[in-house]
Protein backbone atom coordinates (compact mmCIF):
# COMPACT_ATOMS: atom_id res chain seq x y z
CA UNK A 1 0.00 0.00 0.00
CA UNK A 2 1.44 3.34 -1.20
CA UNK A 3 1.67 6.29 1.22
CA UNK A 4 0.77 8.41 -2.45
CA UNK A 5 -0.95 7.23 -5.50
CA UNK A 6 -0.56 9.11 -8.68
CA UNK A 7 -1.76 9.20 -12.23
CA UNK A 8 0.73 7.89 -14.82
CA UNK A 9 1.03 10.32 -18.29
CA UNK A 10 -1.07 8.78 -20.71
CA UNK A 11 -3.30 6.61 -18.43
CA UNK A 12 -6.98 7.47 -18.48
CA UNK A 13 -8.60 8.86 -16.12
CA UNK A 14 -10.84 6.56 -13.87
CA UNK A 15 -14.46 6.29 -14.24
CA UNK A 16 -16.29 7.81 -11.39
CA UNK A 17 -18.63 5.00 -9.91
CA UNK A 18 -21.85 4.89 -9.13
CA UNK A 19 -21.92 6.91 -5.43
CA UNK A 20 -20.43 9.95 -8.41
CA UNK A 21 -22.52 8.42 -11.46
CA UNK A 22 -25.95 9.68 -8.89
CA UNK A 23 -24.66 13.33 -7.97
CA UNK A 24 -23.58 14.23 -11.23
CA UNK A 25 -25.20 17.38 -10.38
CA UNK A 26 -21.95 18.11 -8.09
CA UNK A 27 -19.20 20.35 -9.47
CA UNK A 28 -16.33 18.90 -11.15
CA UNK A 29 -14.03 20.60 -8.40
CA UNK A 30 -15.38 18.91 -5.35
CA UNK A 31 -13.56 15.50 -6.45
CA UNK A 32 -9.79 16.13 -6.63
CA UNK A 33 -10.02 18.47 -3.52
CA UNK A 34 -11.21 15.47 -1.36
CA UNK A 35 -8.92 13.09 -2.77
CA UNK A 36 -6.19 15.36 -1.92
CA UNK A 37 -7.65 15.56 1.92
CA UNK A 38 -8.35 12.03 2.24
CA UNK A 39 -4.75 11.22 1.02
CA UNK A 40 -3.11 13.74 3.57
CA UNK A 41 -5.24 12.32 6.48
CA UNK A 42 -4.00 8.92 5.69
CA UNK A 43 -0.43 10.11 5.45
CA UNK A 44 -0.94 11.17 9.12
CA UNK A 45 -2.49 8.38 9.61
CA UNK A 46 0.66 5.88 8.14
CA UNK A 47 3.49 8.62 9.52
CA UNK A 48 1.72 8.15 13.43
CA UNK A 49 1.97 4.50 13.16
CA UNK A 50 5.66 4.49 11.87
CA UNK A 51 6.74 6.74 14.65
CA UNK A 52 4.97 4.40 17.18
CA UNK A 53 6.38 1.38 15.74
CA UNK A 54 9.69 2.89 15.89
CA UNK A 55 9.49 3.68 19.39
CA UNK A 56 8.18 0.38 20.54
CA UNK A 57 11.10 -1.23 18.18
CA UNK A 58 13.53 1.38 20.63
CA UNK A 59 11.95 0.38 23.85
CA UNK A 60 11.38 -3.62 22.93
CA UNK A 61 14.65 -4.46 20.99
CA UNK A 62 17.20 -4.07 24.07
CA UNK A 63 14.45 -6.01 26.70
CA UNK A 64 14.10 -8.67 24.11
CA UNK A 65 18.37 -9.04 23.06
CA UNK A 66 19.72 -8.49 26.42
CA UNK A 67 22.23 -10.68 26.87
CA UNK A 68 22.99 -10.13 30.29
CA UNK A 69 21.41 -11.89 33.07
CA UNK A 70 19.19 -9.56 35.75
CA UNK A 71 21.36 -9.95 39.29
CA UNK A 72 18.98 -12.32 41.46
CA UNK A 73 19.74 -12.05 45.05
CA UNK A 74 20.76 -15.17 46.74
CA UNK A 75 19.18 -15.65 50.44
CA UNK A 76 19.82 -19.12 50.70
CA UNK A 77 21.59 -19.90 53.87
CA UNK A 78 25.17 -21.61 53.25
CA UNK A 79 25.85 -24.29 55.69
CA UNK A 80 29.34 -26.24 55.19
CA UNK A 81 29.48 -29.01 57.91
CA UNK A 82 32.51 -29.90 59.55
CA UNK A 83 34.63 -32.48 58.06
CA UNK A 84 34.94 -34.17 61.63
CA UNK A 85 31.19 -34.39 62.52
CA UNK A 86 29.79 -35.51 58.61
CA UNK A 87 29.92 -39.23 58.47
CA UNK A 88 32.59 -40.93 55.69
CA UNK A 89 30.68 -41.77 52.58
CA UNK A 90 30.27 -44.92 52.11
CA UNK A 91 30.66 -46.91 48.56
CA UNK A 92 28.39 -50.43 47.95
CA UNK A 93 30.36 -53.37 47.14
CA UNK A 94 29.86 -54.30 43.43
CA UNK A 95 27.04 -57.39 43.55
CA UNK A 96 28.05 -60.67 41.50
CA UNK A 97 26.38 -62.66 38.92
CA UNK A 98 25.58 -65.56 40.89
CA UNK A 99 24.57 -63.26 43.72
CA UNK A 100 21.94 -61.71 41.84
CA UNK A 101 20.10 -65.21 40.47
CA UNK A 102 17.73 -66.87 42.40
CA UNK A 103 17.56 -70.48 43.49
CA UNK A 104 16.03 -71.93 40.38
CA UNK A 105 17.21 -69.55 37.91
CA UNK A 106 20.41 -70.03 36.29
CA UNK A 107 23.01 -68.32 32.68
CA UNK A 108 21.92 -69.13 29.36
CA UNK A 109 23.98 -68.54 26.47
CA UNK A 110 23.60 -68.88 22.76
CA UNK A 111 25.37 -70.02 19.88
CA UNK A 112 27.86 -72.79 19.45
CA UNK A 113 30.12 -71.99 22.53
CA UNK A 114 27.20 -72.45 24.46
CA UNK A 115 26.77 -76.72 23.05
CA UNK A 116 30.02 -77.51 23.87
CA UNK A 117 30.91 -76.28 27.59
CA UNK A 118 28.23 -76.39 30.34
CA UNK A 119 25.95 -73.73 30.99
CA UNK A 120 27.44 -71.06 32.90
CA UNK A 121 25.84 -69.13 35.76
CA UNK A 122 24.82 -65.45 34.35
CA UNK A 123 22.69 -62.86 35.43
CA UNK A 124 18.75 -62.77 34.20
CA UNK A 125 19.25 -59.01 35.17
CA UNK A 126 21.82 -56.11 35.07
CA UNK A 127 23.06 -55.40 38.17
CA UNK A 128 21.40 -53.74 40.68
CA UNK A 129 22.86 -50.40 40.44
CA UNK A 130 23.92 -48.41 43.89
CA UNK A 131 22.05 -44.87 44.26
CA UNK A 132 24.45 -42.75 43.16
CA UNK A 133 24.86 -39.95 45.60
CA UNK A 134 23.82 -36.29 45.92
CA UNK A 135 26.37 -34.80 43.86
CA UNK A 136 26.93 -36.92 41.31
CA UNK A 137 22.82 -36.94 40.57
CA UNK A 138 23.50 -33.55 39.79
CA UNK A 139 25.79 -32.99 37.51
CA UNK A 140 25.40 -29.51 37.22
CA UNK A 141 25.94 -27.95 40.72
CA UNK A 142 24.81 -24.80 41.36
CA UNK A 143 28.06 -22.41 41.61
CA UNK A 144 26.10 -18.87 43.06
CA UNK A 145 26.16 -21.28 46.62
CA UNK A 146 30.35 -22.08 46.21
CA UNK A 147 30.61 -18.20 45.20
CA UNK A 148 29.19 -17.56 47.90
CA UNK A 149 30.98 -20.25 50.24
CA UNK A 150 33.79 -19.00 48.76
CA UNK A 151 33.52 -15.25 49.27
CA UNK A 152 32.66 -16.47 52.74
CA UNK A 153 35.73 -18.15 53.33
CA UNK A 154 37.56 -15.58 51.86
CA UNK A 155 35.94 -12.88 53.95
CA UNK A 156 36.83 -15.39 57.43
CA UNK A 157 40.37 -15.80 56.08
CA UNK A 158 40.55 -12.17 55.57
CA UNK A 159 38.98 -11.48 59.19
CA UNK A 160 41.68 -13.98 60.97
CA UNK A 161 44.55 -12.47 58.58
CA UNK A 162 43.52 -8.98 60.31
CA UNK A 163 42.95 -10.52 63.55
CA UNK A 164 46.40 -12.51 63.40
CA UNK A 165 47.88 -8.76 62.42
CA UNK A 166 46.41 -7.35 65.25
CA UNK A 167 47.23 -9.49 67.75
CA UNK A 168 50.86 -9.89 66.19
CA UNK A 169 50.91 -5.69 66.57
CA UNK A 170 49.99 -5.67 69.81
CA UNK A 171 52.20 -8.41 71.12
CA UNK A 172 55.06 -6.06 69.65
CA UNK A 173 53.45 -3.48 71.27
CA UNK A 174 53.64 -4.68 74.48
CA UNK A 175 57.07 -6.20 74.24
CA UNK A 176 58.37 -3.11 73.50
CA UNK A 177 56.30 -1.71 76.36
CA UNK A 178 58.14 -4.27 78.56
CA UNK A 179 61.49 -3.38 77.15
CA UNK A 180 60.99 0.44 77.95
CA UNK A 181 60.08 -0.34 81.19
CA UNK A 182 62.95 -2.15 81.92
CA UNK A 183 64.86 -0.19 80.96
CA UNK A 184 63.66 3.01 82.64
CA UNK A 185 63.66 0.45 85.64
CA UNK A 186 67.73 0.27 85.37
CA UNK A 187 68.15 3.59 84.93
CA UNK A 188 66.16 4.53 87.84
CA UNK A 189 67.98 1.94 89.72
CA UNK A 190 71.34 3.24 88.18
CA UNK A 191 70.38 6.33 89.60
CA UNK A 192 69.17 4.93 92.82
CA UNK A 193 72.65 3.67 93.59
CA UNK A 194 74.68 6.73 92.49
CA UNK A 195 72.65 8.64 94.56
CA UNK A 196 73.07 6.06 97.52
CA UNK A 197 76.75 6.22 96.76
CA UNK A 198 76.78 9.59 96.97
CA UNK A 199 75.10 10.01 100.22
CA UNK A 200 77.30 7.03 101.70
CA UNK A 201 80.17 9.04 100.74
CA UNK A 202 78.94 12.26 102.29
CA UNK A 203 77.72 10.61 105.39
CA UNK A 204 81.84 8.84 105.69
CA UNK A 205 82.86 12.16 105.01
CA UNK A 206 80.66 14.15 107.68
CA UNK A 207 81.23 11.29 110.21
CA UNK A 208 85.48 12.19 109.74
CA UNK A 209 84.78 14.83 109.82
CA UNK A 210 83.08 15.01 113.59
CA UNK A 211 85.58 12.69 114.22
CA UNK A 212 88.40 15.19 113.84
CA UNK A 213 86.26 17.67 115.81
CA UNK A 214 85.70 15.87 118.67
CA UNK A 215 89.50 14.71 118.57
CA UNK A 216 90.19 18.15 118.23
CA UNK A 217 87.88 19.22 121.04
CA UNK A 218 88.85 16.43 123.11
CA UNK A 219 92.08 17.61 122.67
CA UNK A 220 91.26 21.14 123.62
CA UNK A 221 89.73 19.86 126.89
CA UNK A 222 92.55 17.94 127.97
CA UNK A 223 95.29 20.62 127.45
CA UNK A 224 92.51 22.93 129.03
CA UNK A 225 92.32 20.16 131.49
CA UNK A 226 95.92 20.05 132.06
CA UNK A 227 96.41 23.91 132.73
CA UNK A 228 93.78 24.37 135.03
CA UNK A 229 95.34 21.54 137.26
CA UNK A 230 99.23 23.18 136.59
CA UNK A 231 97.76 26.59 138.12
CA UNK A 232 96.07 25.02 140.62
CA UNK A 233 98.98 22.95 141.46
CA UNK A 234 101.04 26.23 141.42
CA UNK A 235 98.70 27.89 143.91
CA UNK A 236 98.45 25.05 146.25
CA UNK A 237 102.55 25.16 146.11
CA UNK A 238 102.46 28.96 146.64
CA UNK A 239 99.84 28.36 149.50
CA UNK A 240 101.98 25.45 150.97
CA UNK A 241 105.08 27.81 150.92
CA UNK A 242 103.33 30.12 152.64
CA UNK A 243 102.04 27.84 155.21
CA UNK A 244 105.38 26.94 155.88
CA UNK A 245 106.48 30.60 156.05
CA UNK A 246 104.07 31.20 158.51
CA UNK A 247 104.61 27.77 160.82
CA UNK A 248 108.35 28.50 160.81
CA UNK A 249 109.50 25.81 158.18
CA UNK A 250 111.75 25.96 155.05
CA UNK A 251 109.34 25.45 151.53
CA UNK A 252 111.72 22.59 150.71
CA UNK A 253 110.64 20.65 153.30
CA UNK A 254 106.45 21.57 153.30
CA UNK A 255 106.44 21.02 149.15
CA UNK A 256 106.63 16.78 149.86
CA UNK A 257 104.16 17.23 152.21
CA UNK A 258 101.95 19.33 150.19
CA UNK A 259 101.96 16.88 147.19
CA UNK A 260 101.54 14.06 149.31
CA UNK A 261 98.29 15.78 150.54
CA UNK A 262 97.12 16.41 147.32
CA UNK A 263 97.80 13.41 145.67
CA UNK A 264 99.11 15.28 142.87
CA UNK A 265 98.75 13.83 138.95
CA UNK A 266 98.35 10.57 137.70
CA UNK A 267 97.58 8.16 134.71
CA UNK A 268 96.79 4.85 133.37
CA UNK A 269 98.75 2.96 131.14
CA UNK A 270 96.71 0.57 129.15
CA UNK A 271 99.82 -1.17 127.34
CA UNK A 272 103.30 -0.62 125.17
CA UNK A 273 103.46 -2.37 121.71
CA UNK A 274 105.31 -3.03 119.11
CA UNK A 275 103.00 -3.42 116.62
CA UNK A 276 100.79 -0.66 114.92
CA UNK A 277 97.66 -2.72 114.72
CA UNK A 278 97.78 -4.00 118.25
CA UNK A 279 97.92 -0.47 119.09
CA UNK A 280 94.97 0.74 116.94
CA UNK A 281 92.86 -2.20 118.63
CA UNK A 282 93.94 -0.92 122.25
CA UNK A 283 92.53 2.66 121.37
CA UNK A 284 89.32 1.57 119.42
CA UNK A 285 88.37 -0.94 122.57
CA UNK A 286 89.28 2.15 124.97
CA UNK A 287 87.18 4.52 122.52
CA UNK A 288 84.39 2.18 122.72
CA UNK A 289 84.34 1.92 126.23
CA UNK A 290 84.13 5.91 126.47
CA UNK A 291 88.06 6.71 127.44
CA UNK A 292 90.00 8.99 125.78
CA UNK A 293 93.77 7.90 124.99
CA UNK A 294 96.80 9.32 123.81
CA UNK A 295 99.64 7.32 122.37
CA UNK A 296 103.57 7.93 123.39
CA UNK A 297 106.72 6.34 121.25
CA UNK A 298 109.32 5.69 123.44
CA UNK A 299 113.05 3.99 122.70
CA UNK A 300 113.38 0.87 124.57
CA UNK A 301 116.24 -1.87 125.15
CA UNK A 302 113.79 -4.56 123.12
CA UNK A 303 113.35 -1.76 120.71
CA UNK A 304 110.78 0.61 119.51
CA UNK A 305 107.67 0.65 121.43
CA UNK A 306 104.28 2.84 121.41
CA UNK A 307 102.55 3.33 124.73
CA UNK A 308 99.05 3.38 125.12
CA UNK A 309 97.90 5.78 128.16
CA UNK A 310 95.35 7.55 129.53
CA UNK A 311 94.94 10.52 131.46
CA UNK A 312 96.27 12.74 133.04
CA UNK A 313 94.08 12.92 135.76
CA UNK A 314 93.88 14.80 138.97
CA UNK A 315 92.88 12.53 141.88
CA UNK A 316 94.05 8.81 142.29
CA UNK A 317 90.30 8.28 142.62
CA UNK A 318 89.73 9.41 138.79
CA UNK A 319 92.18 7.57 137.74
CA UNK A 320 91.14 4.05 139.37
CA UNK A 321 87.81 4.78 137.68
CA UNK A 322 89.52 4.87 134.46
CA UNK A 323 91.30 1.66 135.54
CA UNK A 324 87.88 0.00 136.11
CA UNK A 325 86.58 0.95 132.73
CA UNK A 326 89.08 -0.47 130.75
CA UNK A 327 89.28 -3.65 132.81
CA UNK A 328 85.48 -4.02 131.75
CA UNK A 329 86.64 -3.62 128.22
CA UNK A 330 89.10 -6.12 128.38
CA UNK A 331 92.01 -4.51 128.79
CA UNK A 332 94.76 -3.94 131.51
CA UNK A 333 95.33 -0.79 133.05
CA UNK A 334 97.53 0.41 135.48
CA UNK A 335 97.61 3.52 137.27
CA UNK A 336 101.14 5.55 137.58
CA UNK A 337 101.99 9.49 138.96
CA UNK A 338 103.57 11.36 136.85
Amino acid sequence: MAFFKFRQRGQPQPEPTGRGRGRGKEPAAAGPQDSIDSMRRRARHRLVGAAVLVLLAIIGFPLLFDTQPRPVAVNAPITIPDKDQVAPLTIPEPVSADASLDEREEVVTSGPAARDSKPAAAPLAPPARSQPPAAARDPKPDTKPDTAAEALAKADAAAKAKADEAARAQAQAEARGRREEEARAQRDEERAKAAQARRDEEQARAQAQARREQDARAKEQQEARAKREAEQRAKREEAARARALLEGRSPAAAQPAAAATQGGRFIVQVGAFADDAAVREARQKAERAGVRTYTQVVNTKDGKRTRVRVGPFGSREEADKAAATLKKAGLAGAVLAL
